[in-house]
């Protein structure tokens, strides 16, 4: 019995870290309110460095999910 449990341990490793799919429709819709809230968040009291940076990471985020501004 207790070979028979070592021997599942690996498995759970393997089956615990696979990946999962995800829907790119799904996690872009997902992403954009949060990306125009973050958006407003940087116009509003965003400093330069955290402007610059926000804004490529939208910049980023639109052009995975095929948007455009």
């Amino acid at each position: 019995m207790q070979r028979k449990i070592w021997a599942m341990i690996p498995l759970f490793f393997a089956t615990g870290c696979a990946p999962v799919a995800v829907s790119d429709s799904a996690l872009c819709s997902g992403l954009e309110r949060p990306v125009a809230d973050h958006a407003a968040a940087l116009a509003e009291d965003g400093g330069p460095h955290s402007l610059r940076t926000g804004a490529r990471l939208i910049r980023m985020i639109d052009a995975g999910c095929g948007r455009t501004q």
